[in-house]
């Protein structure tokens, strides 16, 4: 038995030996097992601290576009976690996807005690790390806005394409861009129960960029709030109510006929203070400096070449009680205050000149195209030096005629009513009219203005024009920097007609429609670089909008067209184009482009839609 036992001995130490070094190992692999469970803990801990960071700095970033925003917002959100300042790291860089938009990368990194690790070390730990990238998706100011909800929205047909590769799309209702048609776009903002209709993937991102951030959001007016813009559309109101200067109070005095009787036209210049030379079929009156001669009626024969204080003194006033009737071969009329109650009508191929000075002009008593017009001309050529002009009963320009008012100069003032035909302005078929500038104060025009067909029209600049009346061109036209505020609409293309159209620093304020035809194919508008309606191209507040038609073509517009109470229609997209450093924003109830191309791009300062950015955790 004691031998026995002896041989048992051996084989027990052995299975104690086995037995020590299985016990050691499973201690070993459950320390390790403790350890790596730990680490595994941290790391999905430091994975959820930065996947919140990172949310939070883009957000952040995106509310602010302000790095130091966004490392402020990661680390507040890291300590919100328990984590020190210390353990976690941020940078804004490019997006992993590679779909060019910028991330924020946030790396969280701890330290997890090794208790394994302790039998030999006993500070020993071990780093643990996640990172965690939030794509921050913006969402540019809007350019192209369709504001009603419920409607139509912004709405492409027959082969539109809309380039704004820097600037949102957005509607407060459906979005449609069937098969045929584009957007290029970095993000579009819908608000209706159906996603964006593009049967045919007609939303495309720019280049560079791999997708289109569609958003279902409201959108903001961004001009809701502008006093600039509420302002000129509560001066409408004014306008509306805009009328004529009043006729000029005159003392009778004698008629005077220029023709080929010396001795009756002396006696008539004589009885009025001035007097008269005839030679060689000319009429030369001197009046003496500093006086007021009051006259009736003048009128010149034909033939007759008359030169009417040419070289009389600029603080002479002559007082009309009658019409000027100059259908001679020439008139020039000397400086000074000239009042005539009658009307100035030229007729035949007379040229007549008016210097600078002061012209009050009364309704026409005259016929003229059928109505009574304070101006008249018929003849070849008609024009007054710089002045104040107050005309209370219209202005009419023949065909074929030439009439300048004041042009060249920016020293005038202009206060224009209505002939017997409604129109303060009308230019007839080929005719060149001209008015010159104002450095302060408003052209004021109570009437219609209208040109026709082959005609051209131009004013000079002035800080504010208010018209009540319709303004409708068939004819070109330059318009002279200002505000114009129409108590009615504009119409480039009015019945027919056609040419071009150019305006530099303009701002068109309607309070019913504008509208350029199918005639036009060269309009170029380009609004105020500053001041309160900076980038305001044209606007209005009533229910009618704007239209481009179908034909209109070579057309440029930089600033905003604002109609938030009706709709914008494209036809063609007018072909309406922006050129380099300028802009083009269409701000409606709804916006309609047929046709063509747009390149829309952002104003400085108008732009703006209700979704912000998006943030994505995208790794």
């Amino acid at each position: 038995m004691r031998s026995m036992r002896r041989r048992d001995n051996p084989r027990r130490a052995s299975i104690a030996l086995v037995a020590a070094a299985v016990i050691a190992t499973l201690a070993t692999m459950a320390g390790v097992s403790i350890d790596l469970g730990s680490a595994y803990l941290a790391k999905v801990a430091d994975q959820r601290a930065a996947d919140s960071a990172a949310y939070a700095g883009g957000l952040a970033y995106n509310a602010a576009n302000s790095a130091n925003a966004m490392k402020s917002a990661a680390r507040s959100l890291a300590t919100l976690n328990g984590l020190p300042e210390e353990s976690i790291a941020s940078v804004m860089g490019a997006s992993p996807t590679g779909d060019g938009n910028s991330a924020v990368q946030v790396t969280v990194t701890t330290s997890v005690p090794m208790y394994m690790a302790k039998i030999i070390r006993s500070d020993a730990k071990l780093s643990v790390s996640a990172t965690a990238y939030a794509e921050v998706r913006p969402n540019a100011p809007a350019c192209i806005i369709a504001l009603q909800p419920g409607s139509s929205g912004v709405t492409l047909s027959g082969g539109t394409a809309v380039d704004a590769p820097g600037c949102t799309v957005a509607s407060n209702s459906t979005v449609s861009v069937p098969c045929g048609t584009s957007i290029v776009t970095k993000t579009l903002d819908y608000n209706a129960a159906a996603a964006p209709s593009q049967p045919c993937g007609g939303v495309q991102p720019p280049n560079g960029t791999s997708a289109v951030n569609i958003v279902k959001a409201t959108t903001a007016n961004p001009l809701s709030g502008n006093e600039a813009v509420a302002g000129a559309f509560e001066h409408l109101a004014s306008v509306a109510e805009l009328s004529g200067p009043p006729e000029p109070e005159t003392t009778s005095g004698t008629d005077i006929a220029f023709g080929y009787n010396p001795g009756a036209t002396q006696s008539q210049l004589s009885a009025a203070g001035c007097s008269g030379t005839f030679a060689s079929q000319t009429w030369t009156v001197s009046c003496p400096p500093g006086g007021t001669y009051k006259f009736g009626a003048l009128s010149v024969a034909g033939g007759i070449n008359l030169q009417f204080a040419p070289g009389g003194s600029a603080s002479n006033t002559y007082q009309f009680s009658g019409a000027l009737a100059l259908t001679g071969s020439a008139a020039n009329f000397g400086p000074g205050t000239y009042t005539v109650a009658g009307g100035i009508v030229t007729g035949g191929g007379t040229t007549t000149t008016f210097s600078t000075g002061s012209y009050t002009v009364g309704d026409g008593t005259l016929g003229c195209n059928g109505a009574y017009y304070s101006i008249c001309n018929t003849g070849s050529s008609l024009s007054f030096g710089a002045a104040n002009f107050a005309i209370s009963g219209g202005i009419y320009n023949g065909g074929g005629a030439a009439l300048s008012l004041g042009a060249g100069s920016s020293a005038n003032s202009f206060a224009i009513g209505a002939g017997s035909s409604g129109y303060a302005i009308q230019a007839s078929g080929g005719s060149n009219t001209s008015f010159g500038g104002m450095s302060a104060g408003t052209f004021q025009v109570a009437g219609q203005i209208a040109s026709g067909g082959g005609s051209t029209l131009a004013f000079g600049a002035a800080p504010a024009f208010d018209i009540n009346g319709n303004f409708n061109l068939a004819g070109s036209a330059t318009l002279g920097a200002g505000t114009y505020s129409v108590a009615g609409n504009i119409a480039f293309g009015n019945g027919g007609g056609g040419g071009s159209v150019s305006g530099t620093g303009v701002s068109l304020i309607v309070a019913d429609a504008f509208s350029v035809a199918a005639g036009y194919n060269s309009v170029t508008l380009t609004s105020p670089a500053s001041g309160p309606l900076q980038n305001i191209a044209v606007a209005g507040n009533g229910p009618a909008g704007a239209s481009f038609s179908q034909g209109a073509s070579g057309n440029s517009l930089s600033g905003a067209l604002y109609f938030p109470n009706a709709p914008i229609s494209l036809s063609g997209a007018g072909n309406v184009g922006n050129g380099p450093g300028q802009c083009l924003e269409a701000i409606g109830a709804t916006v309609t482009l047929s046709g063509g191309s747009a390149l829309a791009s952002t104003c400085p300062g108008l732009g703006g839609t209700a979704s912000g950015g998006t943030v994505v955790l995208v790794q």
